[in-house]
């Protein structure tokens, strides 16, 4: 799932770039079969290409049938792979919903985030 992996498989983690932290981090935790996976932010520090990489790989395990429990703070990214959204403010759920009905909601994005999808 993470070809770059094998080009820097003999390097210390401790001297990895944070994107190839992540790519490590992510690929140990799927080495062995899971049912579930909590990933907790796989895209801070990573490159727009490692990004695309990491999003590829977690579909694969979704369509494995595997559960996946993301936090994250790109919401593209979220938005590309969630079936299911909850969004947090300072620790409270304030929504959750389906992610299909989060993303047409232009104006709801607005009022949580700030933003538009």
């Amino acid at each position: 799932m993470f070809p770059a992996v094998e080009k820097f498989w003999s390097y210390r983690a401790g001297k990895l770039s944070g994107g190839k932290k992540q790519m490590l981090a992510v690929a140990r935790a799927i080495v062995e079969p899971r049912e579930m996976l909590i990933i907790d932010e796989p895209s801070k520090g990573l490159a727009p290409a490692i990004v695309n990489n990491m999003i590829d790989a977690i579909e694969q395990l979704k369509a494995a049938g595997v559960t996946t429990l993301l936090v994250e703070q790109n919401v593209n990214f979220a938005k590309r792979l969630g079936d299911y959204v909850a969004v947090m403010d300072d620790g409270v759920i304030v929504h959750n919903g389906s992610m299909s009905e989060f993303s047409d909601d232009i104006r709801l994005q607005q009022n949580l985030l700030g933003l538009a999808l």
